[in-house]
């Protein structure tokens, strides 16, 4: 176990092989560049349409339904563009909803932040351990870095503005309770 291991022989390694795929179009005559953009803007036009009728099915979306878009798509279009135009709205709408999910949760932890700061005595500071000073090293004088490198944060005494933060904490949660209240439903949230 203690020895040495020995070092295999050096070899080279093959170049790659295979074939490249090019993403540009090279050499188009402007007849070629009008069939393309109409092409491009038919497809945009389906993908468009298609991602109006998943959102409308939300949360009540099934393979039949997933089988009738396709349908729609397909008397339009191929079947192979049907069935891409269908994953691709379908995944985007997943990707919408998991992004308003994790607003949601963001709203949260900044509700749950700035109540925590408000809740603490005035002059309190909070390190980034989440325990005061005091709490950390068992004596008061013990203000700035803890052992570790840990930086303080503020708390409720350390910044002037104690009233814009309880406005902003109103704000916040009013917000994330109309996005909740829209996840709920399958709406979108308003903009106002």
């Amino acid at each position: 176990m203690g020895g040495l291991r020995e070092l295999a022989a050096s070899f080279v390694v093959p170049g790659p092989s295979g074939v490249a795929v090019r993403t540009r179009l090279k050499q188009l005559t402007p007849a070629d560049e009008k069939v393309l953009a109409l092409v491009g803007a038919h497809l945009g036009a389906l993908a468009s349409g298609d991602l109006r009728a998943r959102c409308a099915d939300g949360l009540d979306h099934s393979a039949q339904t997933w089988a009738v878009r396709k349908r729609a798509l397909t008397a339009v279009s191929s079947s192979r563009w049907a069935g891409s135009l269908t994953k691709a709205t379908h995944d985007q709408w997943a990707l919408a909803r998991r992004g308003r999910l994790a607003h949601i949760q963001s709203l949260e932890a900044g509700i749950h932040t700035i109540a925590h700061r408000l809740s603490l005595p005035v002059g309190t500071q909070i390190l980034a351990t989440g325990l005061t000073p005091a709490q950390s090293l068992g004596t008061v004088r013990g203000i700035g870095r803890l052992r570790g490198g840990a930086r303080e944060t503020p708390g409720r005494g350390r910044s002037p503005s104690y009233a814009g933060r309880g406005r902003r904490t109103e704000c916040v949660r009013s917000r994330c309770g109309a996005d909740r209240c829209c996840r709920r439903r399958r709406a979108p949230r308003p903009t106002s």
